[in-house]
């Protein structure tokens, strides 16, 4: 049996599928829980590459997808397709990626950079550094800075068929989202943050069996988990006034970002969360499991991203939210969250006529070309059409002049009047004060469409070690906020995955003897 595999490399984590070439089912299905790069965003992991070398970068990535694909056990591969950004695809084939961290074609002369033109294309497993004779599928950028995993939203959603106005997401840590309007496109990225995804929360995690990923009012909050197939079941009922809990039905290991957008609305509604506070300082979710403080002003700084992302793009393009008649959502977050919360703390646009949740594209599109490589040529081929307007956000006044009301709104309380008067005196539409009836379409019951026969989830347990003759104080290890550093005796030892890059350094800038530099560190590799 001829078999290949399907990979979405994702900013928080990895997606990979087993397939049966002979009547194109999924055999297996395996998730890396944490994307192995040092950093809780796809610009730290860029950053940690420029810093740090791309070359460890690249065997960083490469070894952890090595691990998930051998978790599938291919006994017959013939080839392999990848979907994911720029910067992911990039560093995992190991070409330039200096031309995604500077903007203005100056900036890349001045460094003698030459973008690579990202198109379409087959190379080899071994070039890659993975398996010899397996083929390895990439597909093509739109642009250099719109990656194939934002052309596998428009494709698979049908959001490049429609003659409506319409807009779609693929919401995670790097929220891809794209605006058309008759043949017009707009699209932009917005780094919503690892909130979106259940990270950086103090008892958040992926969209993984055990994770919190609704609340439902009924006679009270009731949780919803994911169960071991990935479906929403009832878990813990939670009292949020009296800050307790009843532990019943699935047993709840934390809450993903989903989870988080439903608790941020029924603590809204209720009055129990007026940001930045929580009246009794925090909520309880389970045994082990709170919701804090800082939660929330983690959660607003996802939330203002990406509504200031949204409405830039309505911006540029000069529409009215009332001309807004379809939204797609992709993603594991677009799938599980519900869309009435999700509209009302703002991750959606406030009067789409049509909401439609549309599961991953990404590892979609993988599989569209794992199991006819022909398909690549189509892709090529397409993207020429697509004409494509990118806002880039970390440079746009519209967006800045949102931003910096969305942070007052949740992290300094600002009243919503205030906000909506401040972005007018801006020449920006307001958020409207009521949300119409819409009509709410789920394609998939899961964001992954098909498990196949089991569902394996795994973390990544690359290391960095270094050999470092100090007094042995563990100030840098009690001061790692992720607990990714660990010390015996002189041995030191970083999981990649886990420790926060360049973004943190909290390790090399609080050691009293200035002993400690990452740059020490090399990667130990995993016994083949």
């Amino acid at each position: 049996m001829d078999q290949a595999i399907n990979i979405d490399i994702g900013t928080s984590g990895i997606r990979a599928q087993l397939l049966n070439l002979t009547d194109s089912s999924v055999l297996r299905t395996a998730i890396l829980s944490r994307n192995p790069l040092p950093g809780a965003n796809v610009v730290d992991h860029l950053d940690f590459a420029i810093s740090y070398g791309q070359e460890i970068a690249h065997e960083i990535l490469v070894s952890a997808v090595t691990s998930l694909i051998n978790d599938l056990k291919p006994t017959n591969l013939k080839r392999i397709a990848v979907c994911g950004n720029p910067i992911q695809l990039s560093i995992f084939e190991g070409i330039e990626i200096r031309d995604l961290a500077f903007a203005g074609k100056n900036a890349l002369e001045k460094i003698h950079v030459k973008p690579p033109k990202r198109d379409g294309h087959v190379t080899s497993g071994n070039k890659i550094g993975l398996y010899a004779d397996v083929d390895v599928i990439i597909p093509p950028s739109i642009r250099h800075e719109i990656g194939a995993d934002a052309l596998a939203m428009m494709i698979k959603t049908g959001f490049l068929d429609t003659s409506k106005t319409c807009m779609v997401t693929d919401y995670g840590t790097n929220a891809e989202m794209a605006l058309k309007v008759g043949n017009r496109i707009y699209t932009g990225s917005a780094a919503a943050g690892p909130a979106i995804e259940g990270q950086q929360i103090s008892k958040g995690m992926l969209a993984t069996p055990g994770a919190i990923a609704d609340l439902r009012l009924s006679g009270g909050w009731q949780a919803l988990v994911l169960d071991e197939k990935l479906r929403l079941v009832e878990g813990p009922r939670i009292n949020l006034r009296s800050r307790t809990f009843k532990s019943t039905g699935y047993p709840a290991k934390g809450i993903t970002g989903t989870g988080v957008i439903s608790l941020m609305y029924a603590g809204l509604i209720t009055g129990i969360i007026k940001p930045p506070h929580i009246e009794g300082d925090i909520i309880r979710l389970g045994k082990g499991i709170t919701f804090t403080e800082e939660d929330v002003v983690e959660a607003g700084k996802a939330f203002g991203a990406l509504r200031a992302g949204h409405l830039t793009l309505m911006h540029e393009a000069g529409i009215a939210y009332e001309d807004l008649e379809t939204m797609y959502m992709c993603g594991a977050s677009g799938t599980y969250v519900d869309p009435i919360k999700a509209r009302f703390t703002g991750i959606v646009p406030a009067t789409p006529k049509r909401i439609i949740q549309c599961g991953n594209t990404s590892l979609e599109l993988a599989k569209d070309l794992a199991l006819n490589p022909d398909y690549l040529s189509y892709l090529n081929e397409m993207k020429k059409s697509i004409l494509a307007n990118h806002i880039m956000f970390a440079s746009s006044p519209t967006f800045a002049a949102i931003y910096v009301q969305e942070i007052a709104l949740w992290n300094e309380g600002m009243p919503l009047e205030k906000y909506n008067a401040n972005l007018e005196r801006s020449g920006i539409q307001p958020i409207p004060n009521e949300l119409p009836e819409c009509i709410i379409e789920r394609k998939y019951e899961r964001d992954i469409h098909e498990l196949g026969k089991c569902l394996e989830i795994m973390e990544s347990k690359l290391d960095f070690t270094a050999t470092i003759k100090c007094s042995g104080c563990d100030t840098c290890v009690k001061g790692c906020p992720e607990e990714a550093l660990s010390r015996e005796c002189e041995s030191f030892r970083i999981n990649t995955a886990r420790c926060l890059g360049t973004a943190c350094r909290r390790c090399e800038e609080r050691c009293p003897e200035k002993m400690f530099s990452i740059s020490n560190f090399k990667l130990e590799l995993p016994s083949p």
